[in-house]
């Protein structure tokens, strides 16, 4: 599950209960069609993130100059966050 949140600076927070198959490399939010692309570091493959996204989140995504994500690690480990570009596609 992906969950969404704002820091006290005002960046999204995207959390992940479950580990990714690699680092964000990038965010792409599509303003037009209000979701979110995510793009893995070292990988082919795109992810489309499941769940359209309402007005409230996207004024923060319209606002916000990068993604903190913070996601699961595998073998019981700590979860870990860094910070990953966000790009904003349409108008």
């Amino acid at each position: 599950m992906i969950k969404l949140a704002q820091s006290s600076d005002g960046r999204l927070i995207i959390v992940s209960n479950r580990p990714f198959p690699a680092d964000i490399e990038r965010v792409e939010y599509y303003r037009d069609q209000k979701y979110f692309m995510f793009t893995y570091e070292g990988q082919d493959e795109d992810e489309l993130m499941p769940c359209e996204i309402d007005e409230n989140v996207d004024k923060i995504v319209r606002h916000s100059p990068d993604v903190v994500v913070v996601a699961m690690s595998e073998d019981g480990r700590e979860p870990y966050g860094y910070e990953a570009p966000l790009v904003q596609i349409g108008l």
